[in-house]
């Protein structure tokens, strides 16, 4: 099983928002196999949204830095926007969506994730109704491309309206929605927090699971830290992909073990500006993805998994 990482995890040290910035410092993390987050790819005067193919730029350095350096990329994230609010918003998130499919077929990533999103209000039925619309937008360019798409599970601490977070739920979805290229992301810290046995939501999603999230947290909170430094059962995890044959990748999520002051949810009190202790520097955060690395080693292994 190939051990991957988010790009996320160092892009905030490189005030160039191209998503091929972070790459190459990937370097020092003992990681080959990287996740490409095109997570935040709408901002202002972003080349993704511009008329044109300059946002192709990115895509292109990305594939050289990583030929350079011996990394692939094993899977993506989409963009964040808004799903059902009309205009200018959600066409830059269409846009943007659509694009970044045609990048991970430029990159030779088989499969991107994708969140669904509530409707305010909104009952489960109606919730389903809207995400599955909403994904058939990009069923067009996922076939395209050659591209599927997996949707993402999340908790009820923090997206009360939001019914993907059983693996019975997903599994419902992706059957609902027909769509030859959709398919299942488990994210372990939500199903962490959501308080679920994951051995059962692990096997009840069976074929369907194609990517992980691998984060842990206390919880309470989507605090996205490295395993074994929450209260995640790896053990149940581990037990479930075995038992149900996954064949996917161990792709980590676990940005904010050392946390940056503005990360999300858990925000360093009191900074003031020019403090200089508010972040950790990128050495110390590359130390730790490569502690991350090894925890991920270990877990597998432990469970008779080959590690590439």
């Amino acid at each position: 099983m190939r051990l991957a990482t988010t790009t996320g995890d160092l892009a905030p040290y490189f005030a160039e928002k191209s998503v091929a910035a972070p790459i190459r410092a990937m370097k020092a993390t003992g990681f080959k196999h990287l996740d490409l987050s095109m997570y935040e790819i709408i901002y202002p005067g972003s080349p993704w949204l511009a008329p044109g193919d300059s946002w192709k730029h990115e895509i292109e350095a990305a594939a050289r830095i990583a030929a350079e350096e011996g990394f692939d990329f094993v899977q993506a994230h989409s963009p964040d926007g808004q799903h059902f609010v009309d205009g200018e918003a959600r066409d830059a998130l269409l846009l943007a969506t659509r694009r970044s499919i045609e990048a991970c077929a430029m990159l030779g990533i088989p499969h991107t994730v994708i969140h669904a999103q509530s409707v305010p209000g909104g009952t489960p039925r109606e919730f389903l109704r809207e995400n599955i619309a909403f994904c058939r937008i990009f069923a067009p360019d996922a076939e395209k491309h050659g591209v599927d798409l997996l949707i993402e599970n999340s908790a009820s601490a923090w997206n009360p309206e939001y019914y993907l977070r059983t693996g019975r739920e997903m599994r419902e979805f992706v059957e609902a929605a027909g769509m030859p290229r959709l398919h299942l992301c488990w994210d372990i810290g939500h199903a962490n927090v959501q308080g679920q046995n994951q051995y059962d939501d692990i096997l009840a999603m069976g074929g369907e699971l194609r990517a992980l999230h691998v984060q842990d947290n206390y919880g309470n909170e989507d605090s996205h830290v490295m395993p074994m430094a929450g209260t995640t059962n790896f053990d149940r995890v581990l037990c479930g992909l075995v038992q149900a044959g996954y064949r996917g990748d161990f792709t980590f999520e676990g940005s904010n073990t050392l946390r940056r002051h503005n990360a999300w949810p858990n925000y360093r009190r009191n900074v003031l500006e020019g403090d200089r202790l508010a972040d950790p520097p990128l050495s110390i955060q590359q130390k730790q993805l490569a502690v991350m690395y090894e925890i991920g080693r270990w877990m597998l292994t432990t469970y008779g998994i080959p590690v590439e």
